[in-house]
């Protein structure tokens, strides 16, 4: 499977009572970093410039928006090792996609920021 990796929420680092950091691995771990990858816009994040996406240049309300969005998400994700990555869910009018990540037998969702 991936490494494990600090959780993140809300942009900041997540801890336990004791301040060190909660790390993650498995099927969450990935979720994250598929996360992180779309919702950053291609090119905006200064340590790794061909992290993110394109996916603030879908027209959400195109009837073709899950299937374009998906397309993009897998480019920006091609290094992270999952199984599937589907659009399964479009929310126009918060700029909001549900993704369903899959690794062998694990499943997981998550939520892209698509600012559209």
């Amino acid at each position: 499977m991936s490494d494990m990796d600090v959780k993140i929420e809300n942009m900041d680092m997540v801890t336990k009572n004791c301040s060190d950091p909660l790390y993650i691995e498995g099927i969450e771990e990935i979720a994250q970093r598929v996360k992180i990858a779309c919702t950053i816009k291609k090119g905006n994040f200064v340590y790794d410039t061909s992290l993110g996406s394109f996916s603030h240049t879908v027209d959400l309300s195109d009837a073709m928006a899950k299937d374009k969005l998906e397309m993009i998400f897998k480019e920006a994700t091609i290094d992270i090792p999952y199984t599937s990555l589907r659009v399964i869910e479009l929310d126009e009018d918060n700029k909001k996609a549900v993704v369903e990540i899959t690794y062998g037998t694990d499943c997981a969702l998550t939520e892209v920021i698509v600012d559209g």
